[in-house]
């Protein structure tokens, strides 16, 4: 009787662990391929470029992603100067945001396609905690607190996949305000920095650019067994 009764528990402990990991499946927030462009996002130049940049152009263009399809693209233009360096902006913005229901950094990533001729990438992420730029809360950066910059990501000539989680202090290190990534509005900034003699042009390309949640399973999986526990002691008892 007692092995029957282990094995019931032992079968229904499996079905429950699996159905606590199903619970806590990958949910996508956004994914933008801009092919083309989707309602929920906009793509736009922001007017914050510094050092030896004399232009800057920033749009979804067509040919220029993964497989030759479209992506965003920024190229900075700097003359010669005293500087010794130069960045631009461009920005994607997803007012819709739903889905994202945990308050845990750690349970988000953010993935993107990026190729660049030459330079680096800063990410900037702001947050409001209502749709449509509403309430803003705060800031999340790969740029330490002091002296703001640096820590910035290496861009190679070919397109390289990135996948960043954002509870990683390693890569955001900073965060200013509340930053809240159950909002229902979320602002990439993507700031090229240049750098080296002048003049150049750096060009910057983004593709694929996603975001993901896969809440933490473990205390559903944890209550489930625990739960087994008390009732295989309590059936124990009984025979």
């Amino acid at each position: 009787m007692k092995n029957k009764t282990t094995k019931i528990l032992l079968f229904a402990a499996v079905l429950l662990g699996g159905a606590a990991l199903t619970a806590q499946a990958q949910v996508s927030i956004f994914n933008e391929n801009f092919d083309p462009l989707s309602a929920a996002g906009a793509v736009s130049v922001n007017g914050d470029f510094f050092g030896d940049t004399t232009s800057f152009s920033g749009a979804v263009v067509s040919g220029v992603g993964v497989g030759g399809t479209a992506a965003i693209q920024e190229v900075l233009n700097a003359a010669s100067g005293s500087a010794g360096y130069s960045g631009a902006n461009v920005e994607y913005g997803n007012g819709s945001l739903s889905g994202n229901t945990s308050s845990s950094l750690s349970d988000y990533t953010l993935s993107f396609d990026a190729r660049a001729n030459a330079g680096s990438l800063r990410l900037n992420l702001q947050s409001w905690a209502l749709n449509g730029y509403v309430n803003y809360t705060g800031q999340l950066s790969t740029a330490p607190d002091n002296p703001g910059y640096g820590n910035d990501l290496t861009l190679n000539p070919a397109y390289t996949h990135y996948s960043l989680n954002l509870g990683n202090t390693s890569i955001f290190q900073s965060s200013v305000g509340g930053f809240q990534i159950t909002g229902g509005t979320l602002m990439i900034t993507f700031q090229l920095d240049g750098g080296g003699a002048t003049p150049y042009t750096d060009t910057l390309d983004i593709d694929n650019l996603a975001l993901t949640m896969v809440p933490e399973p473990v205390s559903a999986t944890l209550c489930a067994l625990g739960g087994l526990a008390a009732f295989a002691f309590l059936r124990r008892r009984r025979i």
